[in-house]
Parts: structure tokens; C-alpha cells; sequence
């Protein structure tokens, strides 16, 4: 049974998921200076960039980086989808899913109480 991917390939995914990992701790912490000049896409109940989140019966849903790739890297693994076959890819998933889980608890929560969608990205300086 070969699946495609040779032994090099598959090492390839180390230096992906580091790549995937450092990115992500660059460019998702709200006081980055590179998350700080993405602009924010949003309406009044959905902001698709640079965070997808809706607010719906009151709460606000939030879709975290490491939820999503999550969802991602299991269907590749079951499609074969352009990009998704990519080991490389993978890789960066992965890197994404562990920097999302290495938070703490409080900021991987997924439902928030009635609150504007700005204060959830704004931090607190007080």
C-alpha cells in the first residue's frame, strides 16, 4: 500500500509545523504589529478577517485558527484537494493547531457572553 508520499516527505512536515507554529504566534496575538495592520472584514454580526466570528441568540461564536485547522487537516486526509495533499500543508495546519492549543483556556474559548465583536479584539492597557 503506497499511499504517494516517500520517508522525505513525510520529514518534511517538521519544519512545516515549526513554520505553521511561529507564524501563527506572530501574526494572531491581537497586540502584533502585523495583526494590528490586517484589516478587519467585517458586518454587523459577522467578521470573516482576520478572525472568523458571528454573534447569533445573543452569543458570540468564534472560530479559533487552531478549530478550524483542525476541522481542515482531518478532511485532508480524506479528499484529495489541490493544496491539502501538500505534506507541506499540513505541516503548517499542524504548527497552527499546536500554537492555538498552547494558549490558555481563556483564550480558546469558542462561545462568548453578549459583547461587541471590537472588544474581543481589542486588549485591555488599564
Amino acid at each position: 500500500m503506497n499511499s504517494g508520499f516517500s520517508f522525505m516527505e513525510y520529514l518534511s512536515i517538521i519544519p512545516a509545523t515549526a513554520l505553521g507554529y511561529l507564524t501563527f504566534r506572530v501574526t494572531t496575538h491581537p497586540t502584533s504589529r502585523i495583526r494590528k495592520k490586517l484589516p478587519n472584514i467585517k458586518t454587523k454580526r459577522l467578521q470573516v478577517f482576520p478572525v472568523i466570528r458571528f454573534k447569533l441568540f445573543g452569543r458570540v461564536f468564534h472560530l479559533h485558527h487552531w478549530f478550524s485547522f483542525s476541522v481542515i487537516l482531518v478532511l485532508s486526509f480524506f479528499l484529495s484537494v489541490g493544496i491539502l495533499d501538500f505534506m507541506i500543508t499540513k505541516g503548517i495546519l499542524l504548527g497552527g493547531i499546536i500554537h492555538g492549543l498552547t494558549l490558555p483556556k481563556e483564550h480558546r474559548r469558542i462561545i462568548y457572553k453578549d459583547f461587541s465583536l471590537e472588544r474581543l479584539t481589542t486588549i485591555d492597557n488599564n
